[in-house]
């Protein structure tokens, strides 16, 4: 096995989880559960989860997300890209589903504007690091921000 390629390939993401175990309403989380995929459909391909390191252990994938650039295994034969179709593709399971919330009152987005988004990270650099520990992070944040355009 090329181990370098598999680690160069393994994509992580906090929205693989096991059935029965779901995200908090936290809006970094929330984020996260997002960005994650997106970056690895950037950084390797539409068909990451076909790569070996990425895809399920000893089972057969079938789903509608399929084709396009980088493909590694079969594509999933000949079966349909396309749903509802006559060719018993596959078919959602009800028991993964998400859970209901079940709420009461008004539920919306609201404005942020006022919220604090620098305590907490003054506490951080100011009273948890160490003074080595800030220059290092000045340092590696000011190296990479030094070529932006």
């Amino acid at each position: 096995k090329n181990y370098f390629a598999e680690v160069e390939q393994i994509a992580f993401s906090p929205a693989h989880m096991t059935p029965g175990v779901e995200a908090s309403p936290d809006k970094m989380l929330q984020g996260r559960l997002y960005s994650y995929s997106d970056t690895h459909r950037h950084r390797l391909g539409s068909n990451y989860l076909q790569i070996p390191v990425n895809c399920p252990y000893n089972t057969r994938l079938r789903n509608y997300q399929r084709d396009g650039p980088q493909c590694v295994n079969d594509n999933q034969g000949g079966a349909p890209n396309y749903y509802p179709n006559s060719f018993t593709g596959p078919e959602d399971d009800v028991k993964y589903c998400e859970h209901k919330d079940k709420l009461v009152g008004d539920v919306g987005r609201y404005n942020t504007k006022d919220d604090d988004n620098f305590t907490q990270v003054g506490t951080f650099f100011n009273k948890v690091l160490s003074a080595e520990e800030r220059e290092r992070l000045t340092s590696n944040i000011a190296g990479h921000l030094k070529d932006a355009q």
